[in-house]
């Protein structure tokens, strides 16, 4: 594994600077009217531990695997926030997630051959909402679609004969999910969210959420809980990818 303490450290100034302006943006401009557009933008960080199968043409295919212990020392870059907009039972959201990883391997399945493994990673969830239950237990139902590209490069140490092996593809999903918000009291409550997906290329996705909020003030809230996703794809060098572990954030509403 490989780590870029520049690029870490570059994450950590960035989101504590997003942090600050969100905060910022937030105080000064207090929640609107319920009548009005309302929004909420949520910074966070998520160490997933991350699988991924390849394919390696004429060699064995290989699973590369990252703990959840040990992701931050894969991690080359990331960047992960999203942003909510609603009005009275309409909604929509946009998720973006970026993330570059280095992983290492001395062998495959017996073959004495090293391994390493670049890959990056970036996932756009964009979905309309709509409440059809708002208490004391809130329903959204929601559709959309999600974005995903993957740049894989695979290369050998020591060389064998031939190039490594390269990738870089994108396709869209379209997909359908609700959420669930059960509020605790008046300052906790717990969230649960699931959605699938299936598009071009054959490929499909889905995704969980299990979380709890606690509300610090009128405009600022922290989350934290655990995710799940996974993509799958029938053709290509990546065929799939799961990653799942905790995550936390800061919700800032305006």
């Amino acid at each position: 594994m490989r780590t870029s303490r520049y690029s870490r450290t570059l994450m950590k100034n960035a989101g504590g600077l997003a942090v600050v302006l969100a905060c910022s943006s937030a105080a000064a401009q207090g929640i609107p009217p319920a009548d009005a557009w309302q929004f909420e933008f949520i910074p966070y960080l998520w160490a997933p531990g991350i699988s991924s199968d390849l394919r390696l043409g004429p060699l064995p295919g290989s699973t590369s695997r990252v703990s959840s212990t040990s992701v931050l020392s894969a991690l080359d870059f990331g960047a992960m926030g999203t942003l909510e907009a609603r009005k009275g039972p309409w909604g929509a959201l946009l998720d973006m997630q970026y993330v570059k990883l280095g992983v290492s391997r001395e062998g495959i399945f017996g073959v004495p051959v090293g391994l390493n493994v670049d890959y990056e990673q970036q996932i756009y969830t964009l979905a309309g909402l709509y409440r059809v239950f708002d208490g004391p237990v809130a329903v959204d139902v929601l559709a959309g679609g999600r974005y995903v590209n993957a740049k894989t490069d695979v290369d050998f140490a020591p060389n064998l004969p031939g190039p490594g092996r390269h990738e870089s593809v994108g396709w869209w999903n379209g997909i359908v999910g609700a959420r669930v918000i059960a509020p605790i009291n008046e300052k906790w409550s717990l969230m649960g969210y699931l959605d699938a997906g299936w598009g071009e290329h054959s490929t499909s996705s889905w995704e969980a959420i299990a979380g709890a909020s606690y509300q610090y003030s009128p405009t600022i809230s922290f989350k934290f809980g655990y995710r799940y996703l996974s993509f799958e794809r029938d053709e290509g060098l990546l065929s799939k990818v799961a990653l799942g572990g905790l995550f936390a954030g800061v919700g800032f509403k305006f």
